[in-house]
């Protein structure tokens, strides 16, 4: 039997350990850094004045001495010197975390399996804080790796912790607000300000909900409005505080012993070319954000804009009026959560997500860091709501077409490219460095003296598709890759983890995990493969737009068409594997078998869609200019050619589809009377997508019509061989057009077809009802 709460020690262990495997170099100050007491001094002098000018609620003054470090980033040398004269803390926080792990594990042992030890570990785990708390956040969604007793206990955390006293919540919104009164007609009510008005018509005397940074009641404004207010833990900076010096009290006691025993090993030292400092600060900087809520209130909206192009993703709208830091109200969200849902609401919302997170990931390079259950709401309009923006990962425009080529390579299983795209991201060292065993020293693989290429590219990467394809969900699941870098390549090859990719690694692994409740085969490549595809065709970087332009052209500017054949053979092989599905995804049931071909389908459509998304976008710079140099005559010879058949073909099917394409309303309603229309495949589309997509439409016709004008142009220049390129052209534009026109009538018999055949079976089964009737 497998103890969640060895699990849970096992990641506490496993950070300290990733923090070393990080290795630890202090950086000097520079010569004009104002000594660091004098600096803490000044700040608490500040916060001091404003404090003495502010209403302040005695209940609170227990931790007001934190507050000053809330603009410190909790680095290094903020909070020694603070604790340094207090060092009693730490030794008092060490001891209650051993303490109550201790006492964890004991009722835990103790108990029956599937009895109350569950909530007893949860309340255990609760009352450490939140960096507790988000351990078993993530562990909740991976049933694979501590059992489903523990995952569904720790499901509890996402919202459900144990709530902090609701009289601190009152003196935290009074303070928060500077407010005198009453929280609500008979809640929040003081002696002292009992006759004072109501901050709200209304509020729940108990939270409604409790996260690991605070707890969330539902109000009632005076305007009728209903809000979800947030309140932050009154003690949530010193726990952060402590636990972020505790983390670095306890790996610099280990690495003293291992210092003073010469117990650390040769990888070890190796593999501490990364600064420990770096990562420790990176993870207590995104933990504190957290805890400024006017922050995440500014997050709230850069995540929606941002995704304002998917129609389908939407956040609580903001009131003001009754936030601050440690407040944060917004409009109530009418919806449910994953556990509420029928099998394709929940299919449908995990694909939402997944395609949000993804085109955050790849294209707008701010990420939802933190979507577990808890934040992740099915709207009543059909789209997928985010909740709590106070971990948020942003994304360097080189990551992102790192991790878009990995993408695309992993679903390819082009395993060169997956390699290349590690070393772009920082996985694996520069030059590649190798061991035969573990006992032997780490070594550069070599490098080839007339190319330059990196000679440990080609061995790595055949170990790396061994190991992909013997791996369990390699080209499906992200967390097999993961467990292949861990387990199978990193005792050879030298491997870190970037400290950027830390709440990125827990993103995925999290939607990954919600995704296998709803679908066993939910392939998140496959969903993700789309924005890949819009990355990959509008890159951002140098290196990008360089290698992006080669891929398409030679130096003369003619198409690579063996490449080109190649991506349409690849396209078309994925098709025909798939013809027997309907031409409107809509009309598909779900189950595992159509959730299966639904993702192969939408690779089909994706270079397709990608291009026309692209062309029309701002993004789309490089792809214009490539098409805008491309040596027309050329092309149009090849196009014309034998060899270009499957091209013509897929020319005219993807014709025929527009021509062909019904009308849908896109407006989505929950009850619906045709059983047929499956949710899961249904994508709500908001009023600023539509404007977005038809701004886009409209440019993306401006940009055709330029394109080809100025390659008619060029042609018409050319005298007698830029005529018979035109004839060419036109002979093409009548081939596809008749093929087009063949392929809608072909639609439009075989949906006739369907529609008629999904008749007589309904009448069939009314008549047999009345018979037996």
């Amino acid at each position: 039997m497998r103890s969640s709460l060895l699990i849970l020690l096992a990641a506490f262990c496993s950070l300290c350990d990733a923090f070393s495997a990080v290795a630890p170099t202090r950086t000097s100050s520079s010569a004009g850094d104002v000594p660091l007491q004098v600096e803490l001094l000044r700040t608490e002098e500040t916060s001091a004045v404003e404090s003495s000018t502010q209403l302040q609620r005695p209940e609170l003054n227990r931790w007001r001495d934190y507050d000053h470090l809330r603009d410190s980033g909790l680095k290094d040398k903020y909070i020694r010197p603070f604790f340094s004269t207090r060092p009693y803390l730490i030794v008092g926080r060490l001891l209650l975390v051993g303490q109550t792990l201790q006492k964890a594990k004991a009722e835990w042992d103790g108990a029956e399996p599937f009895s109350d030890r569950g909530i007893k570990l949860c309340d255990r785990i609760s009352s450490l804080g939140p960096v507790a708390v988000k351990i078993g956040q993530t562990l909740s969604q991976r049933p694979d790796l501590i059992g489903k007793e523990a995952a569904d206990s720790f499901k509890t955390l996402q919202t459900a912790n144990t709530p902090f006293a609701d009289d601190l919540a009152w003196a935290v919104i009074k303070e928060s607000l500077q407010w005198k009164g009453p929280i609500a007609p008979g809640v929040g009510v003081d002696a002292d300000d009992a006759d004072g008005p109501a901050l709200f018509a209304s509020i729940t005397p108990k939270p409604v909900a409790s996260a690991s940074l605070g707890s969330v009641y539902r109000a009632t404004t005076h305007d009728g409005l209903d809000v979800a207010v947030k309140v932050q833990r009154p003690d949530a900076m010193s726990v952060l505080a402590k636990d972020a010096m505790c983390f670095r009290v306890v790996l610099a006691t280990r690495d003293f012993v291992r210092t003073i025993t010469n117990s650390e090993t040769d990888d070890e030292k190796v593999r501490k070319k990364q600064d420990i400092g770096t990562v420790i600060n990176r993870v207590a900087r995104d933990i504190l954000r957290e805890i400024d809520y006017e922050e995440e209130a500014d997050n709230n909206i850069r995540f929606r804009e941002s995704l304002a192009f998917l129609g389908f993703v939407t956040t609580p709208s903001l009131v003001p009026k009754y936030s601050s830091k440690r407040v944060l109200t917004t409009e109530w969200v009418q919806g449910q959560h994953l556990d509420k849902l029928s099998l394709d609401e929940g299919l449908a919302m995990t694909r939402m997500a997944v395609e949000a997170v993804t085109a955050s990931l790849v294209l707008t390079g701010y990420v939802h860091a933190d979507p577990h259950e808890g934040n992740l709401m099915l709207a009543d309009d059909g789209s997928i709501c985010f909740l709590d923006f106070g971990l948020m990962s942003a994304v360097d425009p080189k990551i992102m077409e790192a991790f878009a080529r990995g993408i695309q390579g992993t679903l390819a299983e082009d395993w060169l490219m997956v390699t290349k795209a590690f070393k772009d991201a920082g996985f694996i060292t520069d030059p590649i460095s190798f061991r035969a065993s573990p006992n032997d020293d780490w070594q550069a693989f070599g490098v080839d003296e007339v190319t330059g290429e990196d000679l440990g590219f080609a061995q790595l990467t055949e170990e790396l598709g061994d190991a992909m394809k013997a791996a369990e969900g390699g080209t499906s699941r992200f967390g097999a890759i993961a467990a292949v870098l861990n387990r199978d390549l990193s005792p050879r090859w030298l491997m870190f983890t970037p400290p950027y990719v830390l709440l990125l690694i827990r993103t995925f692994l999290t939607l990954e995990g919600i995704a296998a409740k709803v679908d066993p085969d939910f392939n998140i490549y496959a969903t993700a493969l789309p924005w890949a595809m819009r990355r990959a065709l509008s890159p951002m970087t140098e290196e990008g737009i360089e290698a992006f332009r080669s891929t398409l052209l030679t130096e003369d500017n003619r198409i690579q068409w063996a490449r080109l054949m190649e991506l349409l053979q690849e396209n078309d092989a994925e098709e025909g594997d798939n013809r027997e599905l309907t031409e409107d995804p809509d009309l598909t049931e779900i189950n595992p078998e159509s959730s299966k071909k639904n993702s192969q389908k939408a690779k089909e459509h994706s270079v397709g869609d990608a291009l026309a998304e692209v062309l029309g976008s701002t993004e789309g710079k490089t792809l214009r200019r490539v098409i805008r140099d491309l040596d027309s005559e050329d092309f149009i010879a090849r196009l014309a050619s034998k060899d270009a058949k499957p091209m013509r073909q897929a020319a005219a099917r993807a014709a025929g589809g527009a021509l062909s394409l019904p009308s849908i309303k896109k407006t989505w309603k929950r009850k619906r009377t045709d059983e047929q229309v499956s949710v899961a495949n249904i994508r709500p589309e908001s009023d600023e997508s539509t404007a977005i997509h038809m701004r886009q439409a409209r440019f993306r016709r401006t940009v055709f019509w330029l394109l080809l004008r100025s390659h008619l142009h060029r042609q018409a220049e050319r005298g007698w061989r830029g005529a018979l390129t035109l004839t060419k052209l036109a002979w093409l534009s009548c081939r596809i057009g008749f093929g087009a026109v063949v392929h809608s009538i072909g639609n439009a018999f075989r949906r006739k077809k369907t529609a008629t055949a999904s008749s007589d079976g309904s009448n069939g089964m009314d008549a047999g009802v009345a018979a037996s009737a």
